[in-house]
């Protein structure tokens, strides 16, 4: 049985080193079919999903995204690149500015979760090289390319907590363990009105 979906959420955090152990392709699929399913506002379905599985093609894929943002300490490692992709992809015809952002945000979710529960870590990426990416995987351009995500077994364990002054910025400990500040909830939530406790 597994954790349960809340405790999932918890324990989900950005992995950007991953084992040298590949993604089963079954999986993959798995995590593709609980976006494909998850809501769509308006039920525009305006969302297709590229599975990157092929070892080539998930180095090219790799080489045209910018890999650890800012967290420098923990950006693109030699030998533990992610082992595969889930490209989402939004046919233009169908797709609206007012819907699209969250229906991709709603698929993201879904991909990364599906994959944890199977111990399969990932970071959603939206510094991306579309143009690139679009050619490596023969995407026509009547598709907008919103998010990367990368998916790999874990090479490491970052934790989150609670922030220091305020300060928002990742560290990384003596041990090489990434920190990830998260605002706590006494902060972010409002209770029947803003400012409402």
């Amino acid at each position: 049985m597994g954790m349960g979906a809340y405790n999932l959420i918890l324990k989900r955090r950005t992995i950007r080193r991953f084992r040298d152990k590949s993604v089963p392709l079954v999986l993959l699929k798995k995590c593709v079919n609980a976006a494909r399913v998850s809501p769509s506002a308006r039920n525009t379905q305006e969302l297709e999903f590229i599975i990157v599985h092929n070892k080539g093609q998930a180095a090219k894929v790799n080489e045209a995204v910018r890999f650890g943002g800012a967290v420098r300490e923990k950006g693109r490692v030699q030998g533990e690149e992610p082992k595969a992709f889930i490209i989402i992809i939004a046919d233009r015809a169908r797709a609206s500015e007012e819907y699209t952002g969250p229906n991709v945000g709603i698929a993201a979710e879904a991909i990364t979760l599906a994959a944890l529960e199977a111990g399969v870590g990932s970071c959603i990426m939206g510094a991306i090289e579309r143009e690139k990416i679009k050619g490596i995987l023969g995407i026509p351009n009547n598709y907008a390319l919103p998010l990367a995500i990368a998916l790999g077994y874990p090479k490491e364990k970052p934790r989150a907590g609670e922030t220091k002054g305020g300060k928002l910025d990742y560290w990384v400990d003596e041990k090489g363990v990434l920190h990830v500040p998260k605002r706590s909830l006494g902060e972010v939530m409002h209770i029947d009105r803003f400012g409402g406790k």
